[in-house]
């Protein structure tokens, strides 16, 4: 990148020595608000807020990044701290720009008093769970959360974003058990060799498998319920099969197609996700498929290392859900299997709409996004597949 970008020109390739973190001025908000938007896109940046506190980053006197915070109790003796964004232009990114203004939002977090600090991570961005975990951060899975904060946890939640987030991970940092510096200093120069993170069991996995199957056939009986439909045993147990194979066949193409490949890979449940499932539900009769996915093992990992292999795993979960899709397209033509084969093709079909049709967010811890980003060819050839589908059994 040359120094000419910036308005003051430097007589040396910039560096992070160059970087300047400072506090957001009254009237900086718009300016802010542009940066975010040329990070993350535009339907992104209608969620964004700079809040009360903000921090901005500046080089040659542009602003090119920035984070913001929030502070909240969590009962009497512990207050949370929220990094709600962290974004860096896509042409200041190298320069450590992120890094310094999560040092700042860590400093800040200090002078707060806070003693948790929180972020919501999309499960597969590993540039921005490497530097969180570098700073002392570590994921916490459903149970994990329970246990730490119990009836607060909807407060905790509510305050640090993780309501409709879906497909993201909350990350969560002690201030008793932050990493010593030798830690840290590992934990930024080989991610992917970094330790597996503390809090989740190797059984916690099946755990969270077994919670997403429940809370859809749940919530598949609530839709039922909104469309005025008979809930019925044999209603009930039709909707659960059904949602179950499409989550199950998903699940295991991409565990064995993981393993396969040689990945130690974890399954995460998307718990907001299914927040997001149960509101449409309840309000409109309606379902949302909050699926879980699987990600690396280790606390921090190589997106240049684990990448290719990991759009391979999300390709095999499509092509399974579309396999099943089409085998309960013909199925519903045998009348003697039709009644149960209808109602899986009804949630492939929707399944294979969010893991391959929108590959944008708010929709991109889905699949889809995974093969877009490795493979366009592959993508269109998977939306081809789901789109034929889709036509096929309306028209029938």
């Amino acid at each position: 990148m040359a120094s000419g970008a910036y308005p003051h020109a430097m007589a040396h390739d910039p560096t992070a020595h160059d970087v300047h973190v400072r506090p957001l001025a009254d009237g900086e908000g718009r300016a802010l608000a542009a940066v975010m938007r040329r990070s993350f896109g535009g339907l992104a940046a209608m969620l964004f807020s700079t809040g009360k506190t903000a921090f901005v980053a500046e080089l040659g006197g542009r602003m090119v990044g920035g984070v913001t915070l929030g502070a909240f109790d969590i009962d009497a003796g512990r207050r949370g701290g929220v990094v709600k964004w962290v974004f860096t232009l896509p042409e200041a990114r190298g320069l450590g720009v992120a890094s310094l203004l999560l040092d700042r939002a860590m400093v800040w977090f200090e002078e707060q008093g806070v003693t948790d600090a929180f972020a919501c991570i999309e499960g597969l961005n590993a540039g921005s769970s490497n530097r969180f975990a570098a700073r002392g951060f570590e994921p916490l899975g459903f149970g994990e959360q329970v246990r730490r904060y119990g009836a607060r946890l909807a407060r905790v939640w509510w305050h640090a974003n993780h309501v409709a987030d879906v497909g993201h991970v909350l990350w969560a940092r002690r201030t008793d058990v932050a990493p010593a510096p030798a830690e840290a200093a590992t934990l930024r120069a080989a991610p992917q060799s970094a330790p597996e993170s503390a809090p989740e069991s190797a059984s916690s996995g099946l755990v969270a498998f077994a919670g997403t199957l429940l809370v859809h056939a749940l919530f598949g009986a609530v839709m039922l319920a909104r469309l005025g439909r008979d809930l019925d045993l044999a209603s009930l147990a039709q909707v659960a099969f059904a949602i179950g194979a499409v989550i199950s066949v998903r699940t295991a193409a991409l565990a064995l197609t993981g393993r396969a490949l040689g990945l130690h890979l974890r399954y995460r449940a998307w718990e907001t996700g299914m927040t997001l499932t149960g509101a449409i539900a309840l309000l409109f009769g309606g379902l949302f498929i909050a699926p879980g996915g699987f990600y690396p093992k280790a606390r921090t990992w190589s997106p240049r290392e684990l990448g290719p292999r990991l759009a391979l795993v999300s390709i095999a979960g499509v092509v399974a859900v579309l396999a099943l899709g089409w085998a309960a397209q013909l199925l519903t033509g045998w009348s003697a299997v039709a009644a149960a084969a209808a109602p899986v093709l009804f949630y492939a079909r929707l399944m294979l709409l969010f893991d391959v049709l929108l590959p944008f967010f708010p929709m991109t811890a889905f699949a889809g996004r995974r093969v877009w980003e490795a493979s366009r060819g592959a993508w269109v050839v998977l939306a081809v597949g789901t789109v034929a589908l889709w036509m096929v059994s309306l028209a029938g």
